[in-house]
This record gives C-alpha cells, structure tokens and sequence, in this order.
C-alpha cells in the first residue's frame, strides 16, 4: 500500500512540473505572435522616418522615429517575459531564439536613437554629426538582419519547435 501510495504522488508530482513546463511553452507560443507585431510596427516606422529624414521632413521623422522606438520598446519587454517563460520550462532552444529576438531589439534600439538624434541634430543646423548618426544608424540595422538570420538558421534547425 505505502508504494502504491508512493507511485501515485510520484506520477501526480511529475504531471504536475509537466503541466507548468507545458504551460511555459503556451505562454512563449502566445506571446510570439504580439512580439512580431511590435517588431513588424517598429521596422515600418523606422523605415518612413529614414526616408522622412532623407526627405528632410524632419519633425514627421523625429515622431515616426518616437513610434519605432516604442514599437521596439513593446516588442522587448514581451520578449522579457516570453524569455522568462522559456527558460522556467528549461527550453534552450526558445531561450536561445528569444535570446536572438532581444539581441536584434536592443539592435534596432539604439538604431532607432541614432536616426532621431540625427533628427534633432539636422534640425539645429550641425549637419556633419547628423551625418554620421545616421551612417551609424544604418550599420546598426544592417547589424540587427544578422540576429534575424541566426534566428531563421536555428528555426530551419529545429522545425519542430517552429511550425
């Protein structure tokens, strides 16, 4: 009787831990498609305040540039949890995506800061630092395409996890 006993809370402890892990997992599913959204907005905005810039339509740029930034900002802290939700089900594979995910964020981040300091900086008349803000922009958003593609390689890896 004592390890029937012992089976039966020993299978109810594990269905337990599996069920919070599972839940876990539920939770980063939920949260992806509300991170792509965030980052979908903030690139789309990031981009017609590049071209406002370029237009030098300055205040539109300085106040897409604002959107972006809290697009972006959005997307990160959804991340957060997502990732805090990853790595409570012991997911490296999701931890590892998502560590990608914040990586290409903080990225865009300081993008998106550069381009509305750019801005500011065309808008009080010193050109040549605004120039160079935004060259240093666009290398940071061309540094944020490679967090994308180490993400696609880890998806095409695990096809399973990324359906």
């Amino acid at each position: 009787m004592k390890t029937k006993l012992t089976i039966l809370i020993t299978l109810t402890i594990i269905t337990i831990i599996s069920g919070c892990i599972s839940s876990d997992v539920n939770q980063v599913d939920q949260l992806a498609p509300k991170i792509n959204e965030h980052l979908i907005k903030g690139d789309e905005y990031y981009n017609q305040s590049a071209i406002d810039l370029n237009n030098f339509n300055i205040n539109s740029s300085l106040q897409k540039s604002n959107n972006a930034f809290s697009e972006y900002n959005s997307a990160r802290s959804l991340t957060s949890e997502a990732l805090s939700y990853a790595q409570s089900s012991q997911d490296s594979v999701y931890s590892q995506y998502l560590q990608l995910v914040l990586s290409e964020i903080d990225t865009k981040l300081n993008a998106t800061s550069k381009l509305r300091t750019a801005g500011q900086l065309f808008q009080s008349g010193n050109n040549e630092t605004a120039n160079s803000d935004l060259l240093s922009a666009n290398s940071m958003m061309i540094n944020a395409q490679e967090f994308e593609k180490q993400r696609e390689i880890l998806i095409k890896e695990n096809p399973a996890k990324f359906k």
